[in-house]
Formats: C-alpha cells, structure tokens, sequence
C-alpha cells in the first residue's frame, strides 16, 4: 500500500511538472502578449497564496489579490502613476481587511514578487529568449544542485531555523550546478559569455534567498505550503520562489542601470 501510494504520487508529481512546463515554455517563446497575461495571472495566484498564510476568507483574498494584479496590468501598460497609485490603494486595503501578522514582511515580500514579475517581463520582451532561458536554467539549477548535493552530502545546517533541511553543502551544489549550465549556455549560445559565470554565482544566491524568505513567511504562518493548487508540489508560491528572488536581483540592477553588465 505504501509502495502504490508513492508510485501514485510520483505520477502526479510529474503530470502536474509536464504541465506547468509546457504552459511557462509556450508563453516564454511566444512571448509578447501572451507572456504578459501569463505573468499576471500569475501574480493573481501568488497572492492570494501569500493572503491565505493571513486569511481564509476567500472572497477577501480573491479583491485583494486582483487588486494588486490590476497594478501589474497598468506597469506593463506603461500607466506607472496609475500602477503606484493603484499599487498604495492596495497596502491599505491590504491592512485594514487582512490584518496581517507580519505587516511589514508581507509587504516587502509582496513588492519583491512584484519586481520580480516586472523584471521577467522586461529581460524576455526587450532582452531575449535565449537571455531569459538561462536566468531560469540559473535558477533550477540551483534548486536542483542544492537539494541533490545537500541529501548527498549532508553536513552543517544553513539555517536550521527557517528551513532545517537545507545544508551549506547544497548551497555551493546549487553554484556550481548553476556554472555548469551556464558554461553550456555559453558554448551553445552567442548572447551568453564568460563574464556570466559570476552572475551565474549571484542569481542562484538570489534564489536561494528568495526560497528562504518563503519558507520564513511560511514558518511564521505555521504552514507547509502556500497552496495545494499544484498536485503533489503545493503551491505556486513554493515552486516560483527562487524565481522571484533571482528576478528581483536583475530588478535592482536594472534600477541602478546596471543591467548590462550581464546583458
């Protein structure tokens, strides 16, 4: 019984990576348009996964969730005044309606996926495909490398506190694997040089960090996951936190103008 029913989950597991993998590759080469919506239904679900570790009234969660989506909708209309103004309205209906218990990390965090989804949506739609496929080759990697070298390998903790299963061995698994893609990248590709092997090192910690702050969200909350809407993953939140990190890295850099040094 025990046997069929990890066999059972492990389909499961895989139906549901098949899905979401050829729904985020189609919009990711198509691009355009098509990205954009992608991304701002998208943002919907995470937030209200973010608003659920605070609220169970769905009805609440669904108005509060669209209207921070209807500010992403104006920032890739190019309505920046509106989207801030929209983006304020939403702090306050935010407090006075879910009443969080960590006011101040919601926010910051909430922000950072905002930032994160606007910098994916710039690097694919004004950089490129190629550019894009290695900040989320980068990313994956590091998810990957971490949890295969730190079960491995084992050794001294991270940060027991915030996520008790992930090591200091995983950790620099996750760099490594992620300059080995990016070696790949760079032999099959003319847009990614040597130069991005350091940035390689800085996205995978950007994503670590990101998949860190999730995790102390969720222990604050005292729950697993943000959702159950994936089958046998969770939620979305659980699966794109290290995006959202390693985007909202390229975020900064494109505010200070700095971008280019990668790109």
């Amino acid at each position: 019984m025990v046997i069929n029913f990890k066999k059972s989950e492990l389909i499961t597991r895989i139906f549901s990576s098949v899905i979401i993998l050829f729904i985020a590759g189609l919009s990711i080469t198509f691009g355009g348009k098509l990205f954009e919506w992608t991304l701002i239904s998208l943002s919907f679900v995470i937030i209200w996964e973010l608003i659920g570790f605070d609220c169970n009234r769905n009805k609440i969660r669904i108005l509060v969730s669209l209207v921070l989506t209807l500010s992403l909708l104006f920032m890739f209309l190019n309505y920046y005044l509106l989207a801030f103004s929209v983006y304020l309205f939403w702090v306050f209906i935010y407090i006075f309606t879910v009443k969080p218990k960590d006011l101040i990390w919601r926010i910051l965090y909430t922000t950072v996926i905002l930032c994160g989804l606007i910098s994916i949506s710039n690097i694919r739609i004004n950089i490129g495909l190629i550019e894009t496929l290695w900040v989320i080759a980068c990313v994956i990697s590091a998810d990957i490398g971490g949890y295969s070298i730190g079960r491995t390998i084992g050794g001294p903790k991270l940060w027991p506190k915030i996520s008790p299963n992930k090591t200091w061995s995983g950790t620099l698994g996750g760099w490594g694997l992620a300059v080995i893609i990016t070696f790949i990248f760079i032999n099959l590709t003319n847009e990614i040089i040597y130069t991005n092997i350091f940035w390689a090192v800085m996205i995978a910690i950007f994503a670590q960090l990101g998949d860190l702050a999730e995790s102390a969200l969720k222990r604050s909350a005292g729950i697993k996951d943000s959702s159950n809407l994936i089958p046998g993953h969770g939620g979305f939140l659980d699966r794109f936190d290290g995006m959202i990190g390693a985007f909202f890295l390229l975020f900064i850099l494109s505010i200070i103008n700095i971008q280019q040094w990668i790109f």
